[in-house]
């Protein structure tokens, strides 16, 4: 990408007259093709060639005399960006001056990865260079991811996972019958079980420290009158705690958890990031729940 200032010598000219003084040797069907292409903006906005330019007015140009050939692939590149941005947009429930939540479908990734071709982390910076993850939730899980708008921002709300002093709410079907509520209070670890890493309660106290309380929930949908809807709010933030936490403390496994329930025939992972409380910042998020969830 060019950028331009125009000076005082080029006010009033046209735009692609100013261009061409900027790339020097062009052909005019070369300039015709970057402003039909809307590869020239002015402050922001496409440009025509025929428009007439003021002073200090903000040129940018997103092509190469060099390289012509690369006009549609920059084209598409950026076509590409605009629609992720528009599509991290449409995720928006929340936003203030330091955090933006989105409504995280199931089977999108956080971040990249081998294996993943489009995750939160590129449609967020699509949409803003100055986002900022500041925590994470597993790719078949939905609903609420909270993102920090710049460095500060970032910190701040770090910090305040760190104190457990943001307040996360999760919607989960399991597949059991929970009848009272209760406390997991436990240990977790990582093992290697048919060469797949999995997370697994610790024998010992070697692991990491894990708590979870769960309320059991009434579903009205008959549906799921074998299951039950359980309100999870985790105490600590553990890898796959509260997938564990359900298939081995309460042997009642989330439906769709095919890495804690290899018979599981659901394909959504019935978990959910359903409510949110910051209460420093008096932050206040619910996340509505997936067409496939029952009403809680």
């Amino acid at each position: 990408m060019i950028e331009h200032i125009v000076v005082a010598e080029e006010n009033g000219l046209r735009a692609d007259k100013i261009v061409a003084n900027v790339f020097g040797e062009v052909s005019y069907t070369f300039l015709q093709k970057i402003f039909r292409m809307k590869r020239v903006k002015v402050n922001g906005k496409h440009a025509k060639a025929s428009d007439h330019l003021n002073k200090d007015d903000v040129i940018k140009i997103f092509a190469s005399k060099d390289s012509p050939t690369d006009l549609n692939k920059t084209n598409n590149a950026e076509f590409k960006n605009q629609k992720l941005a528009k599509e991290f947009k449409q995720l928006i429930i929340f936003e203030n001056e330091d955090l933006i939540a989105i409504n995280k479908p199931t089977n999108l990734a956080v971040q990249m990865g081998s294996k993943v071709k489009i995750s939160v982390e590129t449609m967020m910076k699509s949409y803003r260079n100055d986002l900022k993850l500041v925590h994470r939730i597993d790719k078949d899980t939905s609903g609420i991811l909270l993102i920090a708008k710049g460095r500060l921002a970032a910190q701040k709300l770090t910090r305040l996972f760190r104190e457990n002093k943001i307040h996360k709410t999760y919607l989960a079907i399991v597949d059991g019958k929970i009848k009272t509520a209760g406390t997991i209070d436990n240990f977790l670890e990582k093992s290697i079980i048919g060469g797949e890493e999995k997370i697994r309660i610790a024998i010992n106290e070697d692991g990491l420290h894990a708590i979870t309380k769960y309320f059991p929930k009434k579903i009205s949908d008959p549906q799921f009158k074998y299951y039950t809807l359980l309100e999870l709010h985790p105490q600590t933030g553990r890898k796959h705690q509260l997938r564990v936490h359900c298939a081995e403390a309460l042997h009642a496994p989330i439906l769709g958890d095919k890495k804690y329930n290899k018979n599981s025939m659901h394909r959504e992972l019935f978990l959910h990031a359903y409510k949110v409380d910051i209460e420093e910042i008096g932050v206040k998020i619910t996340a509505p729940l997936p067409e496939y969830f029952p009403k809680a």
